[in-house]
């Protein structure tokens, strides 16, 4: 080991790798940590454009006491009178009914029946 004045070159050495190995450490932490941050800010803005931007068809159908069948109306009726007797959606998308309003969470096309008795 040759000495350099007060230091030796084999320590100046070994601390300017160690100081470059750190560097690469704390850059390559830092990339990846952005990255992933990035990719789940990602994530998030496309699941919520999706739950905005599904296509849902809901058809409601009401009892019709004379005819004892069930019948296509475009509307939802507000009659405290009537209540939903079954509800599905075909491709298995969560329907629910809060205080008169049905709420459906779908990411796609979705077809969804509500029969009103």
């Amino acid at each position: 080991m040759r000495k350099n004045g007060f230091v030796s070159t084999a320590l100046i050495y070994t601390f300017f790798i160690v100081f470059l190995v750190l560097m690469v450490f704390l850059l390559n932490n830092y990339s990846s940590t952005k990255n992933m941050t990035d990719r789940y800010r990602y994530d998030i803005e496309e699941e919520l454009y999706e739950l905005s931007n599904a296509d849902i068809n809901l058809y409601t159908y009401v009892w019709d006491g004379t005819d004892k069948e069930y019948k296509y109306v475009d509307y939802i009726p507000t009659d405290k009178t009537y209540e939903t007797n079954v509800s599905y959606c075909k491709n298995h998308s969560n329907i629910e009914f809060i205080d008169g309003e049905i709420k459906i969470s779908a990411k796609e096309k979705e077809f969804c029946y509500v029969y009103f008795r």
